[in-house]
């Protein structure tokens, strides 16, 4: 008899790791995260930004700040402002100042200057010059730091005339 032959043994089936489909996976998240975000940056209908503007669609805001205001009552013993105005001095003076300019040039100035309750019109400097001249530019310069000598360090102001005085020349314009 022939030998039969016997067919060899089945090998136990191989498990075939099946590996995840990374690229479906992360455009699937990525997918999901988009949707995510645009529901987050829809704004809602309270949230939209107008741009159309007409008497239909107008709806009125409340002010932003809002302070109440102090109602100050004068009191009897304080004199009132009329009568604190007619106090200060009123009037014009003459100013004679020595002006050192850039190339050490010595020169003295003299003009005339006006105040009004207490407010020197510094306008009033130097009009004795022609606007614009060099000597009107140089005369404003002396006034000015004549103004600030007047005025001393700022520290103390003694008197309403030295107030005037720093009032003066922290407006001074050339």
């Amino acid at each position: 008899m022939a030998p039969v032959a016997t067919p060899p043994p089945l090998a136990a089936p191989e498990q075939v790791a099946v590996r995840p489909d990374y690229d479906a996976i992360v455009e699937a998240k990525l997918r999901e995260s988009a949707a995510e975000n645009a529901l987050a940056m829809s704004p809602t209908a309270a949230e939209q930004k107008q741009t159309e503007f007409n008497d239909q669609n107008y709806v009125a805001r409340q002010p932003d700040n809002i302070l109440e205001s102090r109602h100050i009552l004068s009191r009897a013993g304080q004199p009132s402002t009329e009568r604190r105005a007619a106090d200060r001095p009123t009037g014009s003076a003459t100013a004679t100042f020595d002006w050192r300019d850039a190339r050490r040039q010595r020169s003295r100035w003299k003009t005339r200057y006006e105040y009004h309750n207490g407010v020197i019109d510094t306008g009033s400097f130097c009009r004795n010059y022609r606007r614009g001249s060099i000597e009107y530019r140089t005369c404003r310069k002396g006034a000015r730091a004549w103004l600030a000598e007047r005025c001393g360090d700022g520290t103390r102001l003694a008197s309403a005339q030295q107030r005037m005085y720093c009032h003066a020349h922290s407006g001074f314009r050339l």
